[in-house]
């Protein structure tokens, strides 16, 4: 057996309910009550903060997944997860509530947790964002201003921030929908947004990506090596890594804007990263997803199955999700990667111990 065929990851649900690329998913942990089982609360558009994994403190076997697709649709999953005696991770996936209304496909949602029980969500779909309440499946709020559609999102506190083919981001925010900041620079479309406590970074189909003041939206620094399309980034403590159609993840020190390393082993464009604990996820248009430890960049692990691109992924609690373009989402085994640099494993590794 090869080198490369140790490292492939076992696939333990594949989930067909779209009927068009599965363009962007997110995951969290369940409010108080499961979104799908609340009775009626008082309406309030506070936002709650949430910790990168997604957790927000209640029962991790439930979980609430959202997808956003091509055929124009959000769909809200309820994931149920645990771990036999054996070993043998067992989930039950079913999809509770459908988002429709949409001019157009689906290319970004999060997740929104509020201080009062059910979560809440954010979903991007032509030039304008929509703020739902998951409880009765409605529209509480829409911001529009972009002059083309939205292809990125994200949310920082009580902000939202968004990309567009436009060439612009723009801020908003979220409790009274007021636009906050443009932020004009680069050439061609915002492909990826990452939010700091200061400061904003944007990838971009112009190869580039920028550094802004979250303050008073001036550009701070420029990161340049890609040599095609910026596709996806994020910040990791005082990294910021990000992937690119020229088929590589880079490491970049965030303060210097200088690359640290450059991660390869994709045979095509990766379109999206998620980082967790000294490694990183990224998912390519070579149909594969691949774990790199980014102190080194070797690649630790291979998930096989999609039989399209890998246009989104998530972590959650060893468990690594991810869409597609071949309309489905997968979950994945991810035990004792995120770990392995952290001295300790998510919450389904603790489980499984503790059996």
């Amino acid at each position: 057996m090869g080198a490369e065929s140790k490292k492939l990851r076992r696939c333990i649900g594949v989930y067909r309910t779209h009927t068009g690329t599965v363009y962007s998913l997110d995951v969290k942990g369940p409010p108080t009550t499961p979104v799908v089982h609340t009775q009626a609360k008082k309406k309030s558009r506070r936002v709650a903060p949430v910790d990168r994994e997604g957790s927000t403190g209640a029962d991790p076997n439930a979980v609430t997944m959202i997808t956003g697709s091509h055929d124009k649709l959000a769909i809200v999953w309820d994931v149920h997860i645990d771990v036999n005696a054996g070993g043998d991770i067992n989930t039950k996936v079913k999809p509770e509530k459908t988002l429709d209304g949409h001019v157009a496909g689906v290319h970004a949602v999060e997740l929104v947790p509020m201080p009062d029980g059910p979560l809440h969500a954010l979903t991007a779909s032509g030039p304008a964002i929509r703020f739902w309440d998951l409880e009765e499946t409605t529209v509480i709020s829409t911001y529009a201003g972009h002059t083309g559609p939205i292809s990125c999102l994200r949310l920082r506190g009580k902000k939202a921030f968004t990309g567009s083919t436009d060439g612009t981001l723009r801020s908003w925010h979220l409790e009274t929908g007021k636009h906050m900041h443009t932020f004009q620079g680069h050439k061609q479309t915002v492909n990826a947004i990452d939010v700091t406590d200061l400061d904003v970074y944007t990838g971009s189909r112009d190869n580039d990506i920028i550094q802004w003041s979250r303050m008073t939206g001036e550009q701070v620094a420029y990161f340049i090596g890609h040599t095609d399309a910026v596709q996806c980034l994020q910040c990791h403590g005082k990294l910021l890594l990000s992937g690119s159609m020229d088929k590589t993840i880079r490491v970049w020190d965030q303060k210097a804007a200088e690359t640290i390393r450059v991660l390869k082993g994709h045979d095509g464009g990766v379109e999206c990263l998620t980082a967790v604990k000294g490694v990183v996820f990224t998912g390519s248009y070579d149909k594969t997803i691949r774990c790199f430890k980014i102190s080194t960049g070797d690649c630790i692990a291979v998930f096989e199955g999609h039989t399209d691109g890998v246009y989104c992924v998530k972590f959650y609690g060893d468990l690594l999700f991810s869409g597609s373009g071949d309309k489905s989402i997968r979950l994945w085994d991810a035990r004792g990667l995120a770990s392995r640099n952290s001295g300790g494993g998510g919450w389904l590794s603790r489980l499984f111990r503790c059996g």
